[in-house]
């Protein structure tokens, strides 16, 4: 019994002192399905498409596709969240996920499925991201508090590098074993059961600040733009995320061109070329648990960000699957670093009352995406994948170590003091108390 006590409260100390929180055991366990499903999809469509049309540029074109609501949702997705509330708007996006995969298991079932269905799939897949992404995570800060936000973070990230060794390996396996019509009715039953837990979350209201509801959109849109210009933190996370999602993300969708034209690999060798980064995640996040309390979060994320970069520069030139696979292992090293910190670095340096509305400029740096997908499948058509891979990796570099060099409030961000809350606010002209369900 005291080895008991002793090791739960082990388990409710330092980086893990968010478990203590019911909801957030909640929100961690449906994030790491939702992952799950997101890196069983990308492998299974990527997979899909490449035998549907055996084209480079139609691979990318449905990369595209999952991207592509990104820059219009991301005007207005930190508005829509403040309006309906956090927890509406993922247990809504969640039910239009199931029936998402629960309609293309079905045509995959019946023979019936086109490459049409699979445009329209990705692209109603790719509104539901762009909504719920930014409000699972700024839901963390309101169930721990700003003081365990980062904890909260790293956490999150441990479950999406266990989704990301298992998505992959799990996709590529059902493919090979039930065709890639069991992959998607394994991410049907797993959309459900994700529905499920999201509907479990408390109902409780929670405390913060917005701005007035009756202020325009374009005015909240300005607004946004405005205070990230004005926090270099900020806005060197955003310009950073742009050129990672223009010149280093597309990779992701072209890793099934590099499993059967580069490596000669079927879908299990797929998958588990998917499971390397995933694995180097895990090694990620040991680093910056240890590292976090001496270095900076923003030194973390560029040296970070651009280590990443290197080693996708070495795999894009690999043509031996062991040193593939190894060299993504260290893409996810970086990988961890990029993503842990990209979100930790807005919610900590953002105030309470725009920490929605900054997420919501995140989703808008990552609606670059859509613009890299179709460049890098342009090039690759042309100068194949490798050769395209690897000068895109050596431009991001350059890029980023000049956005970092440029603005030192990056490298060293500062934290936003946090709205206590068991204090409620006090109303201003500008500011109201409201709550969300």
């Amino acid at each position: 019994m005291n080895t008991l006590r002793i090791d739960r409260a082990r388990l409710t100390q330092g980086m893990f002192a968010p478990l203590k929180n019911g909801d957030y055991r909640r929100l961690l366990t449906s994030n790491g399905l939702w992952w799950g499903i997101i890196f069983m999809e990308s492998t299974a469509l990527g997979w899909l498409v490449l035998d549907l049309t055996d084209s480079i540029w139609m691979v990318s074109l449905a990369g595209f596709c999952r991207s592509a609501p990104f820059p219009i949702l991301g005007f207005v997705n930190g508005p829509l969240i403040d309006r309906f509330g956090r927890r509406k708007v993922i247990v809504t996006a969640q039910l239009v996920n199931f029936l998402l995969y629960l309609a293309l298991s079905i045509l995959l079932w019946t023979g019936r499925l086109a490459f049409w269905h699979l445009v329209i799939g990705a692209l109603v897949a790719g509104t539901t991201w762009a909504l719920e992404w930014p409000a699972r995570r700024t839901l963390m800060p309101d169930l721990v508090g700003k003081a365990l936000t980062l904890d909260a973070m790293l956490l999150e990230n441990m479950m999406q590098s266990v989704a990301r060794v298992v998505g992959p390996a799990l996709a590529g396996a059902l493919i090979a074993a039930y065709g890639v019509r069991g992959c998607y009715t394994v991410m049907a039953i797993m959309a459900a059961l994700t529905l499920t837990i999201v509907h479990t979350l408390s109902q409780q209201p929670i405390p913060r600040l917005t701005r007035r509801p009756q202020m325009s959109p374009w005015t909240l849109i300005g607004e946004t733009l405005r205070y990230a210009g004005h926090h270099q933190a900020i806005l060197g996370v955003l310009l950073v995320t742009v050129a990672m999602n223009i010149f280093v993300f597309p990779y992701m969708s072209l890793l099934s061109v590099f499993a059967r034209d580069v490596l000669h690999q079927g879908p299990v060798g797929l998958g588990l070329l998917g499971t390397g980064s995933g694995i180097g995640a895990f090694a990620g996040l040991y680093l910056i648990n240890r590292l976090r309390q001496r270095i900076s979060p923003g030194w973390i994320f560029a040296v970070g960000t651009c280590f990443m970069c290197l080693a996708l520069f070495a795999f894009a030139l690999s043509s031996r699957y062991s040193l593939s696979w190894s060299m993504l292992l260290l893409v996810g090293i970086g990988q961890a670093c990029f993503g842990s910190m990209q979100s930790s670095i807005i919610l900590l340096t953002a105030s309470d009352e725009m920490r929605s509305r900054a997420m919501g400029a995140l989703v808008l740096a990552i609606s670059a995406d859509p613009i890299g997908k179709l460049q890098t499948g342009y090039l690759a058509e042309r100068w194949g994948a490798p050769a395209t891979i690897a000068t895109q990796a050596m431009t991001a570099i350059f890029v980023i170590a000049t956005i970092v060099l440029l603005l030192p409030g990056l490298r060293r961000p500062v934290v936003a003091p946090a709205v206590a809350p068991s204090v409620a606010p006090v109303p201003t002209p500008m500011t109201r108390p409201i709550t969300e369900k």
